[in-house]
């Protein structure tokens, strides 16, 4: 049975869409209804029940524990591996966990909690201990180390419990990292014993659970990590989830988020700083009205296309890094409500998950239906015009940036953008011209203010960037 033939009226919809929201936070508001009933629909199928029945069974009945562990398959994504963010660790293990546990070594207390909050099948749980290993070396023998990892989806808590992964687990060439923490079974790699069995899975609820904790350990954390999960959530809902965890902080402790939930953390009235590509929120006194998104950048690359749009960066720079470390512009009056909002931003990162599986045509059609959501926001079209420059496509690129800029023309990051693209396909004094107005819009800002679209790059650095170039016109 396809989605259109599945019975349900407007009104089922919006009861069953009620009812995932509190019990599972996921916000399937306006357009995302149909996604609602299709997954649904599938359910239904696997589950061999006559759809209308079961869905009104589900819309106007109490739902049990037992209901919600056989719903939630249909509305959590097991997409995760081994070192996703290799950045991220390596802030945390040089900005965080070192002076934390020399702090704790000095004062005698040698013990640390750490907690991988939606921990799907495992692999950033296993990596934190990896590198908390990594940490301790010889010593990590006199230490009380507490690692735990909770998810909502009790077969994914099973399959990180067995600590067997397939290759898709590993999207690196990995062999150093396999070959030190696995050991080969067959065509799967199993966690070695000197690391398995000493990570606490649980079974949690982020968006109904009670927090703190302590009886299961979920209280007085020293790191958090709850990232690529918020952001599926409602802005309510996020909120909430986002005040329940960081009462669980120690006063040492940090919380941290994927980029583009820092937003979340602006609306409930959190104000953080920028960890390496993620977002960081610490305890006490970091609670007001207000935050600057700029409060702590994070150093990364300016995407410099050279002929056959290949890049000349200090670091490589992907579809995906734009996606998660660009900053959404300031709402205007036009934007439309919170929740659009939301689903713009959750099409966004739809556009990133394909672009990262190389699935173009798939990316292509998330940053249609973004536009669709905000016709007048230009971060969809900068983010075409990047996907474009990863594929090689100069001319298509410009024609992106060209919309960008029709939007705003003020965004200096896309003149910049343009200047290089029009020098590599030949048309050097347009190029030049428009690193021209780049400088112009610069001029009259100050040198520490950060670029919007440019990854944590400053005006002054950018300007300097437009003299270089000019200077060196081929």
């Amino acid at each position: 049975m396809n989605q259109t033939e599945i019975p349900c009226s407007a009104r089922l919809l919006d009861v069953l869409a009620t009812k995932v929201h509190q019990h599972l936070g996921l916000d399937f508001s306006g357009a995302r209804r149909a996604d609602l009933l299709k997954r649904l629909g599938q359910l239904a199928q696997e589950q061999e029940e006559e759809p209308r029945a079961w869905l009104e069974s589900l819309a106007f009945g109490d739902w049990s524990d037992q209901q919600i562990q056989m719903l939630t398959p249909a509305f959590t994504v097991g997409e995760t591996y081994f070192r996703r963010d290799a950045e991220a660790l390596d802030w945390l293990a040089r900005q965080h966990l070192a002076p934390l546990l020399q702090r704790r070594r000095a004062a005698g207390h040698r013990y640390l909690r750490i907690w991988s909050a939606a921990c799907c099948t495992g692999e950033e749980a296993y990596s934190l201990l990896f590198l908390l290993d990594d940490l301790l070396g010889d010593e990590r023998s006199q230490w009380t180390i507490d690692v735990l990892a909770s998810d909502i989806n009790a077969g994914f808590l099973a399959r990180a419990e067995q600590g067997r992964y397939g290759q898709n687990a590993f999207r690196r060439s990995e062999e150093l990292f396999r070959s030190r923490y696995f050991e080969t079974r067959g065509r799967s790699w199993q966690v070695r014993p000197e690391w398995h069995g000493r990570i606490r899975f649980l079974r949690h609820n982020l968006a109904s659970g009670e927090l703190p904790d302590p009886k299961r350990g979920l209280a007085s954390a020293d790191l958090i990590l709850c990232r690529h999960v918020l952001m599926y959530f409602s802005q309510g809902q996020a909120a909430a989830a986002l005040h329940r965890l960081m009462a669980c902080l120690g006063e040492d402790g940090i919380l941290v988020l994927s980029a583009v939930e820092a937003a979340l953390a602006t609306h409930a009235g959190l104000q953080g700083f920028w960890a390496g590509t993620n977002y960081a929120l610490r305890p006490g006194g970091q609670i007001s009205g207000a935050v600057s998104p700029h409060a702590e950048p994070s150093p990364s690359a300016v995407v410099l296309p050279t002929a056959g749009g290949s890049r000349r960066p200090e670091e490589p720079a992907t579809f995906s890094r734009h996606i998660e470390t660009q900053q959404q512009p300031a709402p205007s009056p036009s934007r439309p409500d919170s929740s659009a909002s939301n689903r713009y931003d959750d099409c966004l990162q739809m556009a990133r998950r394909c672009a990262d599986r190389q699935h173009d045509k798939d990316a292509h059609h998330w940053l249609q239906r973004a536009r669709e959501l905000d016709p007048s926001n230009p971060m969809s079209y900068w983010l075409q015009a990047q996907l474009a420059i990863q594929n090689g496509d100069a001319l298509a690129a410009l024609q992106s940036l060209h919309k960008a800029l029709y939007l705003e023309p003020n965004l200096a990051m896309a003149h910049f953008q343009q200047g290089l693209l029009l020098r590599e396909v030949g048309r050097h004094a347009a190029g030049d011209k428009a690193l021209r107005v780049c400088l112009k819009l610069l001029g009259d800002t100050t040198a520490t203010d950060m670029v919007p679209f440019g990854e944590g790059l400053s005006h002054g650095r950018l300007s300097q960037l437009c003299e270089q170039l000019l200077e060196d016109r081929p």
